[in-house]
């Protein structure tokens, strides 16, 4: 099964979150080809914001290996902005309505995420980073 890795996967990554296990776990089943995960370059920009924002730290090798390891990129069409446009997410910004738009785009119905705005839009089912058994679940599907 296609899903897609949300930013904040990736941002629990480095910093030693409690989902931090269970976000490694996905970046190397992906990686291996045990998993389709699947993620765009807005993704990796708002990643490599947020680190260097919140953080205070550069992951630019941490970005280099996302391009390697989700290559290709799932694009952010003209289309998806469209379908990121009517999205109904009171609790979602725009660069996850983005997100959820790029999904719609790809036929993609599951988003991997700690986010739990995305549980308000209908089509998208969340599964939790920090729930190690739905990530295994995920993984196996």
């Amino acid at each position: 099964m296609t899903f897609f890795v949300d930013a904040n996967v990736f941002v629990y990554l480095v910093a030693e979150s409690p989902a931090s296990e269970s976000c490694l776990r996905v970046l190397e089943a992906v990686a291996s080809g045990e998993a389709d995960g699947r993620t765009s370059p807005a993704v990796l920009q708002e990643v490599w914001h947020v680190t260097e924002r919140l953080l205070g730290k550069r992951q630019d090798g941490l970005i280099e290996s996302a391009l390697t390891i989700f290559s290709p990129l799932v694009p952010v069409t003209a289309e998806a902005l469209s379908k990121a446009l009517a999205v109904e997410g009171p609790s979602l910004d725009a660069q996850d309505r983005l997100h959820v738009g790029t999904c719609a785009a790809e036929g993609i119905e599951t988003i991997l995420s700690g986010d739990r705005g995305f549980d308000e839009v209908a089509g998208i089912r969340r599964v939790d980073p920090f729930d190690a058994a739905a990530v295994e679940q995920l993984l196996a599907a």
